[in-house]
Order: structure tokens, then C-alpha cells, then sequence
């Protein structure tokens, strides 16, 4: 066995700079605070007695997904039914065709959960059989952050963190129809070396300005927009 070399990123057993350019992931799942409604309504609010009916599927649906992630991602903290996770950049520069392929087995193991979800129903409703219909979008993006200690844990904290978290509200679904996606920024998919693995897509926002990046698809996505939008050529800028 080769011993870890600590200097090197992608060990193990590399210490976690302070500082330092990450990609950082956001998984969401998609539609689950309207299924919730429908179990609360079907169901009643009750905590009395224990965890109430369709919750336990959340965790096992985030469960999937952070225990997919691999490549040096690891989970910086759930954020209700979210997974934001964070890799060292030096680690996954030029490896873009196996994080792909990672995330898609993410999405594959999710997709497993959500259907054992379904059939180990002992009871029915209307709400319950929803969890087939939550889904899953991804946010991929790369930039410089800040650990930041706060009490007795820490967090990451910078201008790519808050980015990436604006991008999870997006219109990739207005232009390319309801599926599951991936939204890789240019920043995310130049550092990869996979600048062409999607289609071109860009978002605007007051606050971060203009992202441009690639969807690309989770399973199965329309390969069409099914809103007729324009979509312009983008020049990725190294």
C-alpha cells in the first residue's frame, strides 16, 4: 500500500486548508415542501408519537445522495432537503468525465430510494404516492471560499458559496422542461476540462450578475427546450 502523501489534495489524509478554491455541490430535491403539504394534510401534524408520515423518506433520499458523493466531495452541512457538499479544486481539475459519471450515480441511487419509497407503502393517500414524482437538480460550481469557524462547527463562506446557492433558484426548467439537471457553471466545467458536456445556458441576478454554464441531463431530460427560447452561443473564457 502507498502511504498517503499529506501534501497532496486529493489524500486523505490532506489537512483542510482555511482557504482555497473548491467546487462546491448543491443537490436539491425537487417538489418535496409540496409533498410534504400533501402528507400534512392527508395525515395531520403530529409529533407526539414519533417522526410523522413522510419524513423519514427525506433522510433516506439525502442519505442516498451524500453517501453517492465520492471524488473528495464531502458534506458540509443538509439544508432542509438540500445536500451542499464542497472538494478541494486541486483534486478534481481534468477529472470531469468521472465526476459526471459520479453525479449520475448519485442520481441513480436516488432515483432507488424514491422508487422502494413507493412500493413499501402500507398505506394509501393521496399524498403518499407523490414521492414519485420528487426529482432532483444539481447546481456545480467552483470558486475561492473561506472557512469560517462559528461556535463549536464551521462553514464555508465567500462570493462562490453565495452563487451557488442562488443558482438552485434558476429557469433551466423553462428552457428544457421538467427533468432532472445538472447546472455546471463555466468556472465549474473549464476547471473539469468538460466545457461541452451540455447545453449552454445562462442566469442573471441582481445581486452576482450574469453566470453562464452547461445543464446536462440526470436520467432522462428532453433533449429539445420545450419553451421555444433562443438560446446564444457562449464562449467559455479561461
Amino acid at each position: 500500500m502507498v502511504a498517503s502523501d499529506p501534501n497532496d489534495p486529493r489524500s486523505p489524509a490532506a489537512p483542510d486548508p482555511a482557504a482555497g478554491e473548491r467546487y462546491l455541490l448543491l443537490a436539491d430535491i425537487s417538489g418535496y415542501t409540496s409533498f410534504l403539504a400533501g402528507v400534512e394534510e392527508a395525515h395531520g401534524v403530529d409529533f407526539s408519537e414519533g417522526t410523522p408520515a413522510g419524513y423519514p423518506v427525506l433522510g433516506a433520499l439525502l442519505g442516498a445522495i451524500s453517501d453517492g458523493l465520492a471524488s473528495g466531495f464531502a458534506v458540509v452541512k443538509y439544508e432542509g432537503d438540500a445536500v451542499f457538499a464542497a472538494a478541494p479544486a486541486a483534486g478534481l481539475d481534468g477529472q470531469g468525465d468521472r465526476v459526471l459519471d459520479e453525479l449520475q450515480a448519485v442520481y441513480e441511487a436516488f432515483i432507488a430510494i424514491r422508487t422502494a419509497a413507493v412500493a413499501v407503502s402500507d398505506h394509501v393517500c393521496t399524498a403518499c404516492p407523490a414521492v414519485a414524482r420528487l426529482d432532483l437538480k444539481m447546481v456545480l460550481h467552483r470558486g475561492p471560499i473561506v472557512r469560517q469557524s462559528v461556535g463549536t462547527s464551521s462553514d464555508l463562506l465567500g462570493p462562490a458559496v453565495t452563487a451557488a446557492h442562488r443558482l438552485l433558484k434558476n429557469t433551466v426548467r423553462d428552457h428544457f422542461g421538467s427533468g432532472p439537471y445538472l447546472f455546471m457553471t463555466d468556472a465549474a466545467s473549464t476547471g473539469l476540462g468538460v466545457g461541452d458536456a451540455g447545453r449552454q445556458h445562462l442566469e442573471t441576478y441582481p445581486d452576482i450578475g450574469t453566470v453562464r454554464g452547461q445543464v446536462v441531463p440526470l436520467g432522462t431530460l428532453p433533449t429539445q427546450p420545450s419553451v421555444a427560447v433562443p438560446l446564444q452561443p457562449i464562449r467559455i473564457v479561461n
